[in-house]
């Protein structure tokens, strides 16, 4: 035989091996994909014939064999116990949000039964240290009498105060903010216990007009945090501004 004619019969049999491995490989492909497409249309078929069930193993991230059977319920067992956290937050959210509907509606009452402006300001200052946990709780009300600031400056500023700037934004937006009070905004608030105020929420008390801010200081910095929602201080903001309004009014 000629080289030329064994070269030639060594790059056919070359070409038919590997044709056959690619036959091979493909019909291997197409058992599997036959095989899952009637596991998928017979959910059944281990009930049908639990025998293989002993036999079928699968390979584990530890490398150990284990049967179909433990791994399914390894599998089971972990996605009950992700199911489990998430319904105990979603219960934790349910019984915050509960417990705060009734500190809003017990607030409600105790304002609509307020007799004067003190009486007001004593259950916000309760209300809102107790219920919501703050450290500080303080209530500045603008004003344009003179007589009134000077008698009770630890509640009334003058509004024209420009230290009141700072609050500007907020209350022209009547955002409720929590997080990110100003080092200027705290002084203003807490005075001398501002350095103590780790985390602060302000709430902008409006009614018709700018009556003034409500100011929540905690030493604990995650207690009024940034990511917090606002709506509850909002609301609350709401309520207190109404009776406020009726009470600066008489």
């Amino acid at each position: 035989m000629s080289k030329i004619e064994s070269a030639s019969k060594e790059t056919k049999e070359g070409v038919v091996g590997d044709n056959e491995a690619t036959t091979l490989e493909e019909q291997a492909l197409a058992n599997d994909l036959q095989m899952i497409s009637l596991l998928r249309n017979s959910p059944d078929f281990f009930l049908r014939h639990p025998e293989l069930l002993a036999i079928i193993d699968v390979s584990h991230d530890s490398g150990r064999a284990v049967s179909l059977i433990e791994r399914q319920v390894a599998v089971l067992r972990q996605q009950s116990k992700e199911q489990d956290q998430r319904l105990r937050e979603l219960m934790d959210v349910a019984r915050d949000n509960e417990r705060l509907a009734k500190t809003r509606h017990s607030l409600s009452l105790n304002l609509l039964s307020a007799h004067d402006l003190q009486e007001v300001i004593n259950i916000v200052h309760d209300t809102l240290r107790d219920e919501l946990s703050a450290d500080y709780v303080v209530v500045k009300l603008f004003s344009d009498d003179g007589k009134r600031v000077e008698q009770l400056p630890e509640l009334f500023v003058n509004s024209q105060d420009e230290n009141l700037n700072i609050f500007k934004t907020m209350l022209q937006q009547k955002n409720t903010v929590c997080g990110n009070a100003s080092a200027e905004q705290k002084a203003f608030l807490f005075d001398s216990d501002a350095e103590n105020v780790k985390s602060a929420a302000i709430i902008p008390l409006v009614a018709g007009a700018n009556l003034g801010v409500i100011g929540l200081g905690a030493a604990d910095g995650e207690r009024f945090k940034s990511s917090m929602g606002t709506d509850f201080l909002a609301q609350t903001g709401e309520l207190i501004s109404a009776s406020l309004a009726i009470q600066l009014e008489k």
